[in-house]
């Protein structure tokens, strides 16, 4: 289908280092580097960095599937369209569903991270050190102020021009991206503590570190010799899939881009490779400041990772961290937001969807509607959640920070924990779409690539909802909210699943246009 009314076009004036913008901002290195990466370090411990060699193969797995399928299909729908197309409509439907609906709870989740590392960055910035006494709780810009900024500023940036969006998110998460290469680098030359950052003594004494001082620990990538078990690497491997979430997104972009065919693939693997140097080099320096052997037990502790160790080499490096992790969430929220929008607008070009979510603006050609439509359900979520969650709930799984950062990290952290395994699952079902089309093809590296991709995307759904069954720490017990997120994701299969036997039935001609490639590029 290569027709279309000029209601439903996008405009096409993007670049390769556009598309490049889009894949790698939604990896969000700077916020992933500083924060996500201690979910791995919870079972990989100091050898977090092999966890992320393993994760980025299976990022380049899925990363393989895409691209082959954007040689041929540059599409808005992107995985939705490959999966209609290469495995079923049905499946293209749910994988549509599933994956629209955790890219707009992921685009909530980190500019309410944004506003928690803002709000977190302000109060280091001007906190005198002045507090006195055992009850003294520091004062805090509130999250929630830096939120509505991060929505106004993603809604300004996404209903114009894309161009200037995704060159805006180029810049910035190199700024970001620097920030935390310049501070890995630090870290590593410093080399391990004397003592411990996190375990103290009795006396409030860090304990000894096993190798102060050493810079270059080659046990950062053998398990037995950083103390944890092969087990957990797998593990370890599950988290650090969570750090490439999104690599993906830049072909969401096909329609707005030169030479699509071309320069998908090239912006999907190459996001992979920088974005898994960039987290190698990261971990490793983050395993070396707390020290290998040390790492399994004060990482997990540290709630957060490179933004612990960098403090320790310098007050105002730790400042710079969070503001790279800053940036990043803001760029993040804005990618991904990015990606939601053109999904709903694919679908609802299909009329699989309101079609009001298939239209353009006539001057700005981008989909207002579906832009408007996200913007409104990122507060919804966010507003909502928050007023159906107890404090004490709310309290407890934020580890008892402050009131005025307490809900920023809370929606950020469960909102992300939440819609992982969703995207997870589109990662597996894009993988049993490339070995069907594989085969179908006689295209042998694309039904290879679908099994490593189908195997990646099963082992990291598994992985996502672990502490969803596993006490952390061991009989802390299993908190409410986070045993619904299995019951929540199956109850929104089973609805994706029973829309799509309806259109199958009652919509016969969308159903029969699903996956339709409306530019060929």
């Amino acid at each position: 289908m290569t027709d279309t009314a000029s209601a439903s076009q996008l405009r096409r004036r993007l670049s390769l280092p556009d598309v490049i913008a889009q894949s790698v901002t939604v990896i969000a290195p700077g916020m992933s580097g500083a924060f996500l990466t201690y979910l791995a370090a919870t079972k990989a411990g100091g050898a977090t960095p092999l966890a992320y060699v393993l994760a980025m193969l299976g990022a380049l797995a899925v990363g393989s599937v895409v691209s082959e399928f954007g040689k041929t299909m540059p599409s808005a729908g992107s995985l939705y369209t490959y999966t209609s197309v290469g495995l079923s409509k049905t499946a293209g439907f749910v994988l549509g569903w599933m994956y629209s609906i955790a890219f707009i709870i992921l685009a909530a989740a980190v500019i309410a991270g944004f506003g928690f590392f803002m709000s977190l960055l302000i109060q280091s910035l001007t906190d005198s050190g002045s507090g006195v006494g055992a009850d003294f709780v520091p004062s805090f810009v509130p999250w929630w102020i830096f939120f509505i900024i991060g929505l106004i500023f993603v809604a300004v940036m996404s209903l114009f021009d894309v161009k200037v969006s995704t060159r805006s998110q180029l810049i910035l998460t190199v700024v970001s991206v620097v920030i935390m290469v310049i501070a890995a680098l630090a870290i590593i030359g410093k080399g391990t503590p004397t003592n411990s950052l996190i375990t103290l003594d009795e006396a409030g004494v860090g304990l000894p570190t096993a190798q102060p001082g050493k810079s270059i620990d080659l046990g950062a990538f053998w398990p037995s010799a950083a103390g944890v078990s092969w087990s957990g690497i797998l593990l370890g491997f599950a988290f650090g899939m969570l750090s490439f979430t999104g690599f993906e997104a830049g072909a969401v972009l096909a329609e707005e881009t030169e030479n699509p065919k071309k320069n998908i693939p090239k912006a999907v693997i190459g996001s992979v490779l920088v974005g898994g140097i960039f987290y190698i080099l990261v971990t490793y320096a983050t395993s070396v400041g707390f020290g290998i052997r040390e790492a399994a037990a004060d990482w997990p502790g540290s709630l957060s990772g490179l933004a612990a160790v960098a403090g320790n080499v310098n007050a105002g490096m730790g400042d710079l961290v969070l503001l790279a992790a800053a940036i990043s969430a803001l760029f993040c929220g804005l990618g991904v937001h990015t990606a939601a929008s053109r999904f709903l607008f694919a679908m609802g070009r299909e009329n699989v969807l309101p079609s009001a979510l298939g239209k353009t603006h006539p001057k700005w050609q981008t989909p207002w509607n579906a832009i408007l439509g996200s913007i409104v359900l990122y507060a919804i979520l966010i507003w909502g959640l928050l007023l159906v969650t107890s404090t004490a709930t709310e309290t407890n799984f934020s580890g008892g920070l402050p009131t005025g950062i307490r809900g920023g990290f809370f929606t950020f952290a469960y909102w992300a924990t939440l819609a992982t395994p969703g995207v997870m699952f589109c990662y597996f079902l894009v993988g049993l779409a490339g070995i069907k089309k594989g085969m179908a093809d006689g295209n042998q590296k694309l039904t290879i690539t679908g099994v490593l991709a189908a195997i990646t995307g099963a082992v990291a759904v598994f992985g996502s909802l672990y502490y969803s069954f596993k006490n952390l720490p061991p009989d802390a017990g299993i908190k409410f909210i986070l045993q619904a997120i299995p019951a929540v994701m199956a109850i929104l299969l089973v609805v994706g699943i029973a829309i799509a036997t309806y259109l199958k039935s009652s919509k016969k001609e969308a159903w029969a246009n699903m996956g339709a490639v409306f530019d060929e590029g």
